[in-house]
Parts: structure tokens; C-alpha cells; sequence
């Protein structure tokens, strides 16, 4: 499985992270149906069955934008998040509800209240007011959020960047109507009333310094496979979310790729107004200075790869020139299909550079023990000690599998539960048994501390009669006896791989 985590803002982020969702979905079809070409996410992942879906993704969201508007917490990128995933959108605007009425907000504006600018549909309401009495009930941002996704069920985990309040305001340059030069207003307000027309000086987090990560965020990002800044905009959504502390450098410190997507194509805006944002902050609005502006990991930046749409293909050799690994090819997200293979791109890329870090690799077959988690973390971590020299499998995975026996003086490469290459191993000894049969010496070798076979025994039915085993067997009822035959691997640890 591979781990993706995305940071975005609204629509481009969400409508990004619907093409991403798109794409494992049809890479998990592949993988059910034992396609060997399956797709990139397999050289992130690895190859065989017991890599199980093929992906998991975190969606952590800007929440810079968010304010308190007649009484009630609007999060407008967390709601657009939700809702484009959840099926609830408007397409047509990319933001709120479809088919909406605004009666409540008439209402409110007869008394003189709200911001004329800046109404409210009906049904969107219903969110503000449950996640707000939420809120004031003592639940966290992130609380309040995972309930309202159990209406919607998006098909990943929706974090908010902090769960503390934190507001993107902009400092005016100039007097506009009520306001002074040098007033800071809300980033909504400048966004919508003024449509960014107004110069400003800055970007200002409010709230910013008594702000951290939301629970799970620097998780999401360290133990990741994959992270990806999608086509939001760089300054006010990807920046603010950088601007927390801990996940710049929760970026820097990852093992997992880090691929972005330009916002930029052909030197405007993919949407909004990211040119006047970039513009304020002295930033060129073209996809060569975006990319250069968040920057290579190599060089102090967060950047391992930065996808350009072809009519940008120019800037690729200045981006490879800096560290970041760059290809051109078409980011217009005109559909679902069209961000679906963009998403591909990216999956594409991050695997191209996790293969190119570990050559000695390339044409070794994957050895997986048990399945993604806390058992393989054990299994890997013993086989990396030295301390485990031994393995056993059921025989008939090798049937399903379709897979020759072991050979003795073949090599593999070993991954952990992130599909992460951490080892090569060669088979020095195999012989199939008995269950029955196998002997203390062996048991002892499996590196896991049992004492006698009888502890090695329950140990290794826990597993083989597991909910997990059985349906990987695609036997509800797999039982092992003394009868059941077994392969017995003896191995060698050859060579530790660096951490790419």
C-alpha cells in the first residue's frame, strides 16, 4: 500500500486529490485482478498481493482561511475538501453546495448583519452550525471535522493543519472604503469583496504563534510514502500550511518523496488570483519560479520533483539545475480522467526517484514478511539486527503466488510496511516439511525469542488462521495441521540500504 499525503487548500487541492483517489482506485482494480503491469505505485509499494490496496491518503488542509462569519466557524477550504470528495459539490462554482438557496442569508442582511459579499447557502448552513456547536462543546477542529466526514465519507482522512484558530489577513497598502492604508483585514475579505484588486504589503497568519500541528499531520507526513502539494496556491494554502511550525521541517526530514504540482501554466493562474498573491510576496508568477520558490530538499527546500505542464517544458532544465527533478507533461485538470493521470505523474515520478536511489535493486524480486504493519515492522527490524536467519511459509502461498520455491544463493530485496526498500537477503538453505516436523533449531532461528516449538507453533497459527491470512488464501476456513506442508527459508542479511 502506498501512503500518500497531500497538502492543499480548496478546489485545486480538492479536485486534485478526487483525480489521486480516481487513480489508486483504478490501481487497486489492477492489483485485484493480478495485473503485473499494474501501475508506478508498485515501485513504491511493492509488487505482490500482500501489499493489499493499493493506496491511503491524508489530505492535510489550509485552515488559514477559516473565520467566524454570523456567529459560526467557516472553514471554506476544509468544507471544500469535503464536500469534493463526498460527492456534494457544486461543479459548477467548485465551491458549496449544488442546487443552494440563500434565504437564510437574505434573512440575516434584513437585519443589518453578515457581510453582504460573502452569504451563505441553506444547506452549507447545516455544516457551520453542527461543526460550530461542536466546537463550542469543547471538541477540537480535527474532532469536529472527522464527524462531519462520517456523512460524507471522502475516501481519505481530511486533517485540518492546526487545531488552534489561525487567519490569513492582508495588510493594506492603500485606503479602501472603511478601511485605512495599513489596516489588516481579513484574507476572505480582500479574496472576494475586493477580488484582490486592492494592493496590500503582507500576509499576516494571525494566531499564527500559539499555533501547532493538528494531531496526526507530522505523522502523516513522516511515515508517508508519498507526499504531494497539489495545484493550490502557494502563497496563502500550501504556504500557509508550511508556515505551521513543525511541518516545514516534518517536509525536510521525510523519507518519503516529495513531488508538487505547478499551479502555474503558461504564466497565469491555473484559478484565482495566485498571480496577485505570488506578485506581494516577489515571486514571478510562472511555474520555473514557483517551483524554484518552494525549492530542492537538496538545497534547504521542500521539493524532491515539481510537474510542469508541457507549455512550461522550458523550464525543466533550470529546475533540474537547482535539485529538483522536473518532467513536462499536461496539467489542465479539465475532468476527473484528465487530473486521474496527472495523479499518475506524480505516482510515476516519486517511483522513478525511489528506484533510481537504490540501483542494486532494480532487478531483485521483493521479499514481503507478513503484511503491512506491526508484525513486518517486528520481522524487518530482526531481519536488519541479524538476529533473524530464518522464515517460514505455508506452502500453498507459493501456488497463489504463482511463485518458484526459494533458491538457495538468490537474492532479494527486502521492504517495510511503507514499501520502502530497507535490505537485501540472500536464501542460503530451504527444504519443505511437515508442519509437524520443524524442529526447535528453526524456530530459533526466526529471530522472534521463542523458546520450543510449541510457542513457535501458536505464534505462526495466530498468523496463518488471522482474518487478514485467510482472506489473502481466499479460504474463510484455513486451518494448518501437523500435515500442512511448509517451506523453511534459511537467509543471510547481505546488505542494509541507505534511507533514500
Amino acid at each position: 500500500m502506498t501512503r500518500v499525503t497531500v497538502l492543499a487548500g480548496g478546489v485545486g487541492g480538492a479536485r486534485f486529490t478526487r483525480g489521486l483517489l480516481q487513480q489508486l482506485a483504478s490501481d487497486d482494480e489492477r492489483i485485484a485482478a493480478n495485473d503485473p503491469f499494474g501501475g508506478p505505485e508498485r515501485a513504491l509499494a511493492g509488487t505482490s498481493a500482500h501489499a493489499g490496496t493499493a493506496g491511503e491518503v491524508t489530505v492535510i488542509v489550509n485552515t488559514g482561511d477559516d473565520m467566524w462569519l454570523d456567529g459560526l466557524r467557516i472553514c471554506p477550504d476544509l468544507d471544500t475538501v469535503m464536500y469534493t470528495l463526498g460527492g456534494g459539490i457544486s461543479e459548477e462554482q467548485g465551491w458549496g453546495r449544488p442546487d443552494e438557496s440563500r434565504r437564510t442569508s437574505a434573512e440575516i442582511a434584513a437585519y443589518g448583519r453578515g457581510w453582504s459579499w460573502f452569504t451563505l447557502g441553506d444547506l452549507d448552513l447545516a455544516t457551520h452550525i453542527v461543526r460550530t456547536d461542536l466546537l463550542r462543546g469543547g471538541a477540537t477542529l480535527s474532532a469536529a471535522t472527522e464527524f462531519l466526514c462520517r456523512r460524507w465519507k471522502p475516501g481519505a482522512r481530511l486533517l485540518p493543519m492546526s487545531d488552534q484558530f489561525v487567519e490569513t489577513h492582508v495588510r493594506l497598502a492603500a485606503d479602501a472604503d472603511e478601511h485605512r492604508a495599513g489596516d489588516l483585514i481579513h484574507f476572505e475579505e480582500w479574496w472576494v469583496r475586493y477580488r484582490a484588486g486592492q494592493p496590500v504589503t503582507e500576509f499576516v497568519q494571525v494566531g499564527l504563534a500559539d499555533a501547532v500541528a493538528a494531531p496526526g499531520v507530522i505523522d502523516a507526513i513522516l511515515s508517508a510514502d508519498l507526499v504531494i502539494l497539489p495545484p493550490s496556491n502557494p502563497v496563502v494554502s500550501v504556504g500557509t500550511i508550511l508556515s505551521i511550525p513543525g511541518i516545514r521541517e516534518a517536509l525536510r526530514a521525510t523519507t518519503a518523496r516529495v513531488v508538487g504540482i505547478s499551479p502555474i501554466i503558461s504564466g497565469a493562474a491555473v484559478r484565482g488570483m495566485a498571480d496577485t498573491c505570488l506578485t506581494t510576496i516577489g515571486v514571478e508568477t510562472s511555474a520555473l519560479a514557483v517551483g524554484l520558490h518552494y525549492g530542492s530538499r537538496q538545497r534547504d527546500g521542500v521539493l524532491d520533483a515539481w510537474l510542469v505542464d508541457e507549455t512550461d517544458a522550458d523550464a525543466v532544465p533550470a529546475l533540474e539545475a537547482a535539485g529538483i527533478r522536473s518532467t513536462a507533461v499536461p496539467l489542465w485538470m479539465s475532468d476527473v480522467a484528465a487530473t486521474a493521470q496527472i495523479a499518475a505523474e506524480a505516482l510515476r515520478i516519486a517511483a522513478d526517484l525511489t528506484a533510481a536511489a537504490h540501483p542494486a535493486t532494480h532487478d531483485l524480486p521483493i521479499a514481503e514478511f507478513a503484511f503491512p504493519g506491526p508484525l513486518r515492522d517486528q520481522l524487518v527490524a530482526a531481519i536488519l539486527d541479524g538476529s533473524k536467519t530464518s522464515t517460514t511459509s505455508t506452502l500453498i502461498e507459493y501456488g497463489i503466488e504463482d511463485e518458484p520455491l526459494p533458491v538457495i544463493g538468490s537474492r532479494q530485496v527486502v521492504i517495510d510496511s511503507a514499501g520502502r526498500p530497507v535490505a537485501i537477503i540472500e536464501t542460503t538453505g530451504m527444504r519443505v516439511v511437515r508442519l509437524g516436523a520443524v524442529d526447535l533449531d528453526h524456530a530459533r532461528a526466526e529471530g522472534e525469542g521463542y523458546d520450543s516449538v510449541a510457542a513457535w507453533r501458536v505464534g505462526h497459527e495466530s498468523f496463518w488462521h488471522s482474518d487478514d491470512m485467510r482472506a489473502y488464501l481466499g479460504d474463510p476456513a484455513f486451518t494448518v495441521t501437523d500435515d500442512t506442508e511448509v517451506v523453511l527459508e534459511r537467509l543471510r542479511l547481505i546488505e542494509v540500504l541507505p534511507r533514500a
